[in-house]
């Protein structure tokens, strides 16, 4: 794959100053680039299942037992 980037000549030279090399200094971009997009395809598919186990929770029913009363009633058991 041939990729052409347009760089202005005033960040080029400032890089280069800097003593950055401009090939490695686009891969290294392109690499942040892909692990970002992974990390939101990630966060993507945990809010799907949050959404799923929040929409599967309305529908759980205890017969009008809170939480709390759960765990009272384990501690006297």
């Amino acid at each position: 794959m041939q990729l052409t980037l347009n760089i202005p000549d005033e960040t080029i030279a400032l890089l280069e100053a800097r003593g950055v090399r401009i090939p490695e200094f686009v891969e290294e971009m392109l690499a942040k680039e892909a692990q970002t997009t992974s990390v939101n395809t990630d966060r993507s598919a945990a809010s799907a299942t949050v959404s799923r186990f929040l929409e599967c929770q309305k529908d759980f029913r205890l017969d009008g037992l809170k939480v709390r009363d759960l765990i009272d009633e384990g501690r006297w058991s």
